[in-house]
């Protein structure tokens, strides 16, 4: 497919390196980990059909030493997600001094490539913080960002080398989670030790979000989105060892299928916009993905949506328009807010929603009605937003279309949740 001249289209999937479009970019060169107006690179694959297999390893539940963190307010709203708890979570102190400080350490200047740093995630329950860097994989912190290391270094790791869009975990075991990338290598990977090892999941690639049914403990549902394709949205029903691409039965005028929710294993949401010559909105199914209903035509969404612990699905909308709210599952929405920086908003442990614009961090206590300023200014327009509730950090991050780490692309600063 030829690239289209059009500006760079920004979708953040879950924290990944959108929202602050670099000035260097071009349509033939510029990336994130969202629908950014390139095409799909031809590393992408064509999915691998009903009978391709991947081997999984167990998951021990009884070496998982964490659990997940609850969020989400207690009005309003169907009931959300599995609640989550956490056992030998670190202590929490006191919040860290308010001002920004460089949390980039050993990441500035790593080598990589068109969108360099490309995401930031809290791996719950821990102090640990993930980052995903275009072509090299994913580093963690635990000292706030003086020293990141490699994940998947453990024998027998899948090497991952896409550009990592989002990070899934598990609510009920959060040192399992998956991962989903575009552009280079495997689409869906998962790890059931915390990111020692990886397996990838089908021999697909170039997907922006994948997403997981957490009503079944047996996590058999995976719904994954695809960048800039229409009509692709792979499907499984055993935990990611066979898929099919469900795409073709999505509306033939419907936007790139990047953004899936899956409720459980007949609900699913897809939020699906872009720049191509086709319909937004979010397409609702109720049958496992056989028939589709768009019950947002008028609103753009984009990225991963939260769907906070009272049931509330909130979807950023793009070029960094705002934020949509549903009260019921996705059957109705409404535009709550404008300038909020396309991403994954964050659920703190008091109820707030927290987020971005181009020059704060923004919080809503009121679902989304109202959005107040907090801190000090950011020191540069931020791609995304993720908060540490162990220690009590708020982290953003930058990115542009170079091919090293920016100097100065992770900054943090303490932020107090109330948790």
């Amino acid at each position: 497919m030829p690239r289209p001249n059009l500006r760079p289209l920004c979708l953040a999937i879950a924290l990944i390196a959108c929202g602050a479009s670099p000035s260097a970019a071009t349509t033939d060169d510029a990336s994130s980990s969202g629908s950014d107006g390139t095409t799909a690179s031809s590393t992408a694959g064509d999915g691998p059909g009903p009978g391709a297999t991947t081997e999984l390893p167990g998951t021990d539940s009884g070496a998982l030493d964490e659990t997940g963190t609850g969020a989400g307010s207690s009005d309003g709203g169907d009931s959300g997600p599995p609640a989550t708890t956490c056992d030998g979570r670190p202590p929490v102190t006191e919040a860290p001094p308010s001002q920004w400080v460089d949390a980039t350490g050993n990441l500035a200047n790593f080598p990589s490539e068109c969108g360099n740093l490309t995401m930031l995630s809290a791996r719950p329950c821990t102090d640990e913080i993930i980052a995903g860097v275009a072509l090299a994989g994913l580093f963690m912190t635990s000292d706030g960002g003086t020293s990141w290391n490699p994940l998947g270094t453990g024998a027998g790791s899948a090497v991952i080398t896409n550009r990592p869009s989002s990070i899934v975990y598990d609510p009920e075991h959060p040192a399992v989670f998956w991962e989903s990338g575009i552009y280079n290598g495997g689409g869906v990977y998962r790890t059931d030790d915390g990111g020692l090892t990886f397996v990838q999941l089908g021999d697909f690639g170039h997907n922006d979000l994948v997403s997981v049914d957490f009503s079944d403990p047996e996590r058999k549902t995976l719904l994954a989105g695809s960048h800039e394709q229409t009509q692709r949205l792979m499907h499984s029903t055993d935990g990611g060892l066979t898929w099919t691409d469900l795409g073709p039965n999505l509306p033939a005028d419907s936007n790139f299928s990047s953004a899936p929710l899956v409720i459980d294993a007949d609900t699913f949401l897809v939020g699906a916009c872009g720049y191509a010559d086709a319909t937004c909105g979010v397409f609702r199914s109720t049958d496992a993905g056989l028939t589709w209903q768009n019950t947002a035509p008028d609103l753009p969404v984009v990225a991963r949506p939260l769907w906070a612990a009272d049931g509330t699905i909130y979807w950023s909308t793009i070029y960094d328009s705002g934020i949509a709210r549903s009260d019921d599952l996705g059957q109705h929405w409404t535009k709550v807010a404008e300038g909020i920086v396309s991403g994954h908003p964050v659920a703190l442990a008091d109820g707030r929603i927290m987020d971005v614009t181009a020059d704060h961090v923004v919080v809503s206590d009121d679902r989304g009605d109202s959005w107040a300023a907090v801190g000090e200014p950011l020191p540069f327009k931020p791609a995304g937003v993720t908060y540490s509730a162990a220690t009590k950090t708020v982290f953003v991050w930058q990115w542009d279309c170079g091919n090293i780490v920016l100097p100065f692309a992770i900054a943090s600063a303490g932020f107090d949740d109330g948790g």
